[in-house]
């Protein structure tokens, strides 16, 4: 696992009000492009399903993908270095910021 997913899963851990509005984007993003959301309440269960979903979807070269990534602002430059990873990121980084409001 990389090393940013594991800082960002020990993140989503140690409080459960930043999961929260974690798994609220994603979902978001997720109902938005067409996938169906992830119900898992545990930080470490919720990454494994949505791994899942985004790993099934790019097998099957699922169309949605571009809309999600399309709405979650993820950069060509960024899924170079991974396409789940850089949605994952990306999506931390868009809550990172409405939290520190």
């Amino acid at each position: 696992m990389s090393e940013k997913l594991t800082v960002l899963q020990d993140k989503l851990e140690a409080k459960h009000h930043v999961f929260m509005v974690y798994k609220s984007q994603v979902n978001k993003d997720l109902l938005r492009s067409g996938f169906e959301s992830v119900d898992e309440n545990n930080p470490q269960e919720f990454i494994a399903a949505l791994f899942s979903i985004l790993n099934e979807a790019i097998e099957h070269s699922d169309p949605r993908l571009q809309q999600l990534y399309y709405l979650a602002d993820v950069s060509e430059k960024k899924l170079e270095q991974g396409i789940i990873l850089a949605f994952v990121m990306r999506e931390w980084a868009k809550i990172q910021f409405r939290l520190r409001q």
